[in-house]
């Protein structure tokens, strides 16, 4: 079963940039003590893969800031994003101890959210 992880409303930055996670969001990933930074795989509504890095400031910061990067500005122009739209990123266990991450694109289109494919 499919569980949400976070949405967000996508920010100029995070069309031009990088994609900031909630901080209240770190915990679902598996971070390695010690590192700042791993490689998410996510698959899409048209099952494409996508490698995101998930990466926070280093140095023991106190606020760590995590972002995405890696493929991420990719996926936006592919997918043709822009500030106002949002995206819905979940995982999904899949067989063994496996987790499977999942990223879907929405625009806002009169009062509803719709795939953007």
């Amino acid at each position: 079963m499919e569980q949400p992880l976070f949405t967000k409303v996508l920010s100029p930055v995070d069309t031009t940039h990088r994609l900031t996670i909630p901080m209240a969001n770190l915990g679902d990933f598996e971070l390695p003590p010690g590192q700042h930074a791993i490689n998410i795989e996510a698959t899409d509504s048209t099952q494409q893969q996508w490698t995101f890095r998930l990466s926070i400031r280093r140095n023991n910061n106190p606020n760590p800031r995590p972002v995405f990067t890696g493929q991420w500005i990719r996926f936006v122009r592919e997918k043709g994003l822009r500030a106002g739209d949002r995206i819905v990123f979940s995982r999904q266990q899949i067989e063994g101890d496996g987790v499977q991450f999942r990223i879907r694109a929405e625009r806002r289109i009169f009062n509803y959210w719709v795939n953007v494919q």
